[in-house]
Formats: C-alpha cells, structure tokens, sequence
C-alpha cells in the first residue's frame, strides 16, 4: 500500500440489511445471522458452512439465494479461496432477472476479487460498471463511488479520486469511509490541511474499524512533537517512509515531501514549483540527470529555491531537481543534499525519526 487496502465499504452490511422476510419464515435468517457473527470474528470455514446450509433452505432462483451466495462469496474472499469467491460471484451476476442492487452488490465483491489478483484496473472496470447500474439505495451508490475512490488512489490518480469520494459524501453524508478515503487523497493531492480536517471528520462519526485505520494513519502523518526549540520528532510509515512538510517562507502554505535519507537529490513536482515561485526566489541554474528509485534515469532541469523551511527548521537556499518532461508527475522529495544543516536520526524499532539543526545557515 499500500497504505490503505481495498475493501468493500460496508457491503456486507448492505447486503445483510437487504435478507427478506421469506427467508426468516424458514429459520434461514436465524442462520444468516450466525453467518455473520463467524465472519466478523474471522471464522471463515464456519461461515462458509453456516451459507451453504442456507442455500439448501431457499428457493436457488430466489433474490434470498443471491444474498446469500455473495455473503458466501465474502467469506470465501476473506479466507483467501479466491477460485470459489469467483464462482459465487459470477454464478449471482449470470442469474437471469437479477435486481439491481444486487448486482451492484456482486460487482463491488468481483472489484475485491479483482484487487486480491492485483488487477487494479480492472477493479475500477467493476465499479465503473456498478456505477451505471440503475437502483434505488443511495447508500450502496455511495459505496460504489467511495470504493472506486480508493482504486485511484491507489492508481496514483488522487484528483480523480476526490471527485469520486465528493459523490459519495453528497449521497450519503454519514459515511465516515468516503471522508478518511479523501483525507487520504487529499494527502497525496498536497492538501494538507484538508487531509486533516477529513481525517477529523471521519473520527468524530462514530467509524467502523477501517475507516478509524485511515484517518488515524492521516493524523499520525501529520502530527509532530517539539523535543527543544531547534529540533523535532517525525512519525515514520508502517512501510518505513518518512513524509515531512516543507513550506517555501516561514508562514507559507505546508507541502508533503518523502524525506529519503537514501538519494542525494531533491525533486519537486513542476507544478508545485510554479506555485511556489510566487512566494520565494527559484532560480535555473542547469540541467542534468537524476535516478529514481526504480533505477530509471531521467533529464533535469536543476533549480536553487530560497527560504526553505523543514517544518519550522530552516533550510536556507537548497537544489531541488524538475523532471525536463510534462509527462510525469513526481512525488516531491527532499534528499540529503538539501539536510545538510540537519541531523537525521531514525529510530526504526520505534517508528520514530529526531530533527534537529546541527549548523547554522550562512
């Protein structure tokens, strides 16, 4: 992640909601509620077995039957049997007369199931495709645009996803996922402040157990402790990132950066170097070649930018790098050439990396 998994957005939920009358009449929602309580305590075999003796109690061609098969569907997604989640799946979607909330229902478990292969795009298929199904449940819509929400922003694509997590909100206000979801696209967007105040807001709506995972990650990003007055204590990511503010006067706007201890350069998005021109002095001074991560080589253009602030800790003038191409959008970096007034010291059994000034600025 990732920083944040796909997920089906309280699918179960809706579909339990939805089990009719017909089937209670037969014992059948006694057991389904069984079902459920094996799921939520992650005893997937039990589940598993708990559906199937419904589906011998109700009519296979019934509405009931569908419900039921998709919660089985879950089940067998979630205990990690991804060829019998397929065949539920596709067995519900192929039924003839199939309403239309159901079929959402199942094209939201086919986008799990498609994420679980790692086939994000055609995870997003599905639920484009669940988009323009006609139904009535705003709820199980808003899912379907706060879980397409989260495959963009896994694809890199955190505007898109914004849009999306905006319909969700619209449709359904109470929904603490679509806010924590567009903290997180807010975050990777460079919108730091909006990030936070999603993040808030999910928290204070009464989460389920994901969307309080995503918010809690956002405000834990951006929270940092003074440990004196010229030095600082940043949190570090599960997956050992270190993502830091940068701001370009000493009251201008915060920006995300991926400090990396591990590249000597710094790189900025050129967008974000347009924007910042209009508060600080950048300028060309040459250009050359930078290699990222996935040991691509790329031409640059290299600027000096001034009044450069790590949080409150000041930088001085530093190089920062711009891709000599419109086509990529960068992560914006800060390397070890631009700290080099800064001592960094990580603290990897804790999560924890200390800042702090070690040389003045000339």
């Amino acid at each position: 992640m990732t920083r944040i998994q796909a997920a089906l957005c309280c699918l179960l939920a809706l579909l339990w909601f939805c089990v009719p009358e017909a089937a209670a009449e037969q014992g059948a929602r006694a057991l389904f509620e069984q079902g459920k309580s094996f799921v939520k305590s992650k005893k997937y075999d039990e589940a598993i077995e708990v559906f199937s003796r419904i589906l011998e109690l109700v009519q296979k061609d019934e509405r009931n039957a569908r419900i039921v098969m998709l919660a089985r569907a879950e089940a067998f997604l979630s205990k990690g049997d991804l060829r019998n989640a397929h065949l539920d799946i596709n067995t519900v979607l192929q039924s003839p007369g199939l309403d239309g909330e159901t079929e959402v229902s199942a094209l939201h478990l086919k986008a799990a199931l498609s994420r679980r292969r790692g086939q994000d795009r055609r995870a997003l298929d599905d639920l484009t495709e669940a988009i323009k199904v006609p139904h009535q449940s705003e709820k199980l819509r808003a899912s379907s645009f706060a879980n397409r929400g989260v495959i963009l922003v896994n694809l890199g694509d955190p505007d898109r996803a914004v849009t999306d997590l905006n319909k969700a909100i619209e449709l359904d206000p109470q929904s603490s996922f679509a806010y924590a979801v567009r903290g997180l696209a807010n975050l990777r967007r460079d919108r730091i402040e909006s990030a936070r105040s999603d993040a808030e807001t999910a928290l204070s709506m009464n989460p389920d157990d994901q969307a309080r995972n995503i918010a809690l990650k956002i405000l834990e990003e951006l929270s940092i402790s003074a440990s004196g007055p010229l030095s600082l204590n940043v949190p570090m990511s599960e997956d050992g990132q270190i993502y830091v503010q940068v701001r370009f006067s000493r009251k201008g706007k915060p920006h995300r950066f991926l400090l990396d201890t591990g590249a000597t350069t710094s790189l900025i998005d050129r967008d974000l170097l347009k924007e910042i021109a209009r508060e600080t002095t950048v300028t060309e001074f040459g250009k050359g070649i930078a290699s990222t991560a996935d040991g691509a080589r790329h031409k640059v253009v290299r600027y000096r930018v001034k009044n450069v602030f790590l949080f409150h800790l000041p930088l001085g003038e530093i190089e920062m790098d711009v891709f000599d191409s419109n086509k990529k959008k960068v992560m914006n970096l800060l390397g070890t050439r631009s700290l080099k007034s800064l001592a960094v010291s990580i603290d990897n059994a804790r999560r924890k990396v200390e800042i702090s000034r070690k040389e003045p600025i000339e």
